[in-house]
């Protein structure tokens, strides 16, 4: 009975699927099935890299309330550095057009050290970011652009870029899902973690956030535009569920 509902979840997420995806003006990788941007770090003499893609809009349910929150996913891979890295989820910033920035209020990952993520030689660290829209953008038809600030700390300097996102209409199937690897789905990371000062670090036209400090659940509603997740028991968009982590 279990595999009945599941396929069926799948097919009815497919047909809701709209037509366009977050595309980094400088894709030059596909991630999960999306358009996606990867950058050799450091620039001058490359031992890994990071990589950042966007599911877009979806809706978060903490154990009270309901975000609605922008997604941005960022791969770090350290290939061949004998020394750790090290990101602060902290120092990951949106910025969009007239609402100035905002760094993440919940990110999900595999890495109980979070906000502090180390990525030692041959370590691939994935972690989703959720930054909550500000409440003068309803969806993502009033969110045509946006960009990400990030940053990683190597032995030899800190790593700094931004990546320019444009939200495209794709006319096709350009973008396919099947061909993801794992970790494919948001919502996997059995950790998340909150920003409990994040009040102080949102968007202009914030919306009235109400943090969880308790220990609980973070479901993840459907993305619009074009991605689907597929596979597994969070196919066609399901809520996913997993342990909190203050």
């Amino acid at each position: 009975m279990k595999r009945v509902i599941l396929l069926f979840t799948v097919i009815a997420g497919c047909a809701e699927t709209q037509s366009y995806v977050y595309a980094p003006d400088t894709t030059n990788a596909v991630a999960a099935g999306l358009p996606a941007e990867r950058i050799a770090i450091p620039q001058e003499q490359p031992q890994g890299a990071v990589e950042v893609t966007s599911y877009g809009v979806t809706q978060l349910s903490p154990a009270h309330g309901q975000v609605r929150a922008l997604h941005v996913r960022m791969v770090v891979t350290n290939d061949g550095d004998d020394a750790a890295w090290t990101l602060d989820t902290r120092q990951q910033l949106v910025s969009i057009a007239g609402e100035g920035q905002s760094r993440a209020v919940y990110v999900n990952s595999d890495v109980q050290s979070l906000p502090i993520v180390s990525i030692a030689r041959h370590q691939r660290r994935v972690l989703d970011l959720y930054f909550p829209l500000p409440n003068t953008i309803r969806d993502a038809a009033q969110l045509p652009r946006f960009e990400l600030h990030w940053q990683v700390t190597t032995p030899a300097r800190t790593v700094a870029s931004r990546a320019e996102f444009d939200r495209v209409k794709q006319e096709n199937e350009a973008y396919g899902y099947a061909a993801a690897e794992w970790p494919y789905w948001a919502g996997y990371g059995p950790y998340w973690w909150y920003d409990p000062f994040f009040p102080r670090f949102a968007f202009v036209h914030a919306r009235p956030i109400v943090i969880d400090h308790h220990r609980g659940h973070v479901g993840v509603g459907r993305f619009e535009g074009r991605f689907r997740p597929v596979g597994g028991a969070r196919a066609g968009g399901a809520h996913v569920s997993s342990r909190g982590h203050r």
